[in-house]
């Protein structure tokens, strides 16, 4: 096998809880996450060097690093260039469709998608918990990509735990993006001033994690939002719409198309809102008050069907960048 092509899916905390901070400078996490069908696409070629070509379908590039070492894609090979003692040369094409820094997980996806292609491109021999270790190396988010499905994870993001949802219904989402940069450290930061820099504390009220998340997957197994939107929730989404008027119109925006609850993606600043049927979702992009945002109808992934899934089409696209990056050959 020379080449490959696979599906880099974007992700949504569905629960999201914040803990005190480490010593090492993170959060403590507890967090349910499903992935999307909208996704990037990731082609792996082997070559006689390591090159990445990215090109947008309806997102703007402009924040890209111009130094692809820095691209989680490229020190996703590195990584495991040093892990196998071996030379992996591999030319990266990414066609992105997910918004950059936009708490959707789209360079964690890629990172855990070459991971996991590399190994089938160049054979290696690697067991999937060497593959977590090496994934939350490169950041927290990296890990849950590698297991296909919903997953529950802890830690800074590296104690994953696959969550059974096989025969789970699809729950049906509109993302939006008006293009407002929210610095994770900056989101954080806010929230642990509003806690008053308090170690220890419960969140939303909840003594049994566990049972919080049992409740939840409930809800997701049968894909009903009027049940989803009573357990979903983001510790980041109070200090972060706060601290960016952009973010916070854009929730409103989507409370004012009629979705039956809006979530904040990640640390954002997407914005998620649950409807009923597909169709709902639809109609919800045509609201005039979303005109100006990124937006996509996009429904929670079950459990298998991953790598066989396509990306959405998207349906509305704006904030192209006309520049994109070319093809670079790496040192």
């Amino acid at each position: 096998m020379t080449s490959l092509t696979r599906f880099s899916p974007a992700k949504i905390n569905l629960s999201l809880a914040v803990s005190g901070s480490r010593a090492d400078g993170y959060h403590d996490l507890d967090s349910v996450v499903a992935l999307l069908s909208l996704g990037d696409e990731v082609t792996l070629t082997q070559a006689e060097t390591t090159t990445l070509q990215v090109v947008g379908e309806g997102v703007d590039l402009s924040a890209m690093p111009e130094d692809c070492e820095r691209n989680l894609a490229v020190r996703a090979v590195r990584m495991l260039e040093g892990a196998t003692g071996r030379s992996l040369p591999t030319a990266i094409a990414i066609t992105k469709r997910i918004p950059l820094g936009g708490g959707l997980g789209g360079g964690s996806s890629n990172a855990a998608t070459v991971l996991k292609g590399m190994v089938e491109l160049w054979n290696l021999d690697l067991p999937e918990a060497e593959l977590i270790r090496l994934a939350a190396q490169l950041g927290s988010d990296v890990p849950l990509f590698l297991l296909d499905g919903t997953v529950r994870m802890r830690g800074r993001g590296e104690v994953i735990e696959r969550l059974p949802m096989a025969n789970a219904k699809p729950l049906h989402l509109v993302l939006a993006n008006d293009g407002t940069h929210c610095p994770t450290p900056q989101v954080y930061r806010a929230l642990d001033a509003a806690r008053g820099q308090t170690e220890n504390f419960s969140f939303k009220g909840l003594t049994d994690g566990g049972v919080f998340c049992d409740t939840l997957c409930l809800s997701l197994r049968e894909g009903k939002a009027e049940q989803a939107v009573q357990w979903v929730f983001n510790d980041l989404e109070t200090p972060c719409l706060a601290h960016f008027p952009g973010v916070r119109s854009t929730a409103e925006a989507l409370r004012e198309a009629g979705c039956r609850g809006v979530l904040l993606c990640g640390s954002g600043g997407t914005v998620c809102g649950i409807v009923d049927r597909a169709e709902d979702g639809e109609r919800v992009l045509a609201h005039p008050a979303l005109a100006q945002c990124w937006r996509a109808s996009v429904q929670t992934l079950p459990d298998g069907v991953m790598a066989a899934h396509g990306p959405l089409t998207p349906i509305v696209m704006v904030r192209i960048h006309v520049g994109q990056p070319c093809p670079q050959r790496l040192s």
